[in-house]
């Protein structure tokens, strides 16, 4: 027959043997180290107002390229403003037909009926001026007539192709407000009315109007501005 051993001595045999790896770790004692709690921290999300708070994420794809980038993509080109340089032919007709008054004057006769042509009057005003004289009606014809060639001369400028001709327009009106003082000085001292004007009285009337008309045509026409791609 087996002995039987009690159920109690069984577990405090058992209760009694310790591992062999504890015991060559720790020594003979049989005692289990303490070991630290670790613990582990979770960092909370942000709120916002005690809510939840959304934070967009960055789109790296989204981003739009740079502009030299989306150039060479085949998209469109840039497009910057280009003031178009061009010329002024109206103001320019009327400042050359003021010219062309100023020079069929001198072939006519600046009083009704068989009175002095343009050029003699310019030649007397001219040697009267050189002379220190200034009779009356003397100074007035020379300088209408100056006057229009200076105008024959700005208004070949207005045919060049610029940026504007705001510069050229205000010296045109500057001359032509001379030969306006002039006619109504001349008309003034002589005390001419419209019935006694010549064929060349009228084309010295015709130069200051001419020059007005031409000058603030080009005072007043605005640069062309276009876009052109860079």
């Amino acid at each position: 027959m087996t002995e039987r051993r009690p159920h109690g001595s069984v577990e405090r045999t058992a209760g009694r043997r310790t591992p062999r790896s504890w015991a060559r770790r720790h020594g003979s004692t049989g005692t289990i180290p303490n070991l630290a709690p670790v613990y582990l921290t979770v960092e909370p999300d942000p709120t916002l107002l005690g809510f939840p708070a959304e934070i967009p994420e960055d789109d790296d794809d989204d981003a739009e390229p740079p502009a030299a980038e989306t150039a060479a993509d085949g998209a469109p080109p840039l497009l910057e403003l280009v003031v178009v340089r061009r010329a002024d032919p109206i103001a320019a007709g009327a400042l050359v037909l003021a010219g062309v008054a100023a020079n069929v004057s001198l072939v006519l006769s600046w009083a009704s009926g068989d009175g002095p042509t343009g050029l003699t009057l310019v030649q007397r005003g001219v040697e009267a001026l050189s002379a220190g004289e200034a009779p009356t009606g003397a100074w007035q014809p020379p300088v209408v007539v100056l006057c229009g060639f200076l105008l024959v001369l700005l208004g070949f400028l207005m045919l060049a192709p610029t940026r504007g001709h705001r510069l050229v327009g205000v010296l045109a009106l500057i001359v032509a407000l001379a030969a306006t003082a002039a006619v109504i000085l001349l008309i003034a001292d002589l005390g001419l009315t419209a019935d006694q004007f010549g064929p060349g009285m009228w084309c010295a009337v015709a130069i200051p109007v001419l020059g007005v008309l031409g000058s603030v045509k080009a005072m007043s026409t605005a640069p062309l501005v276009t876009l052109d791609p860079r």
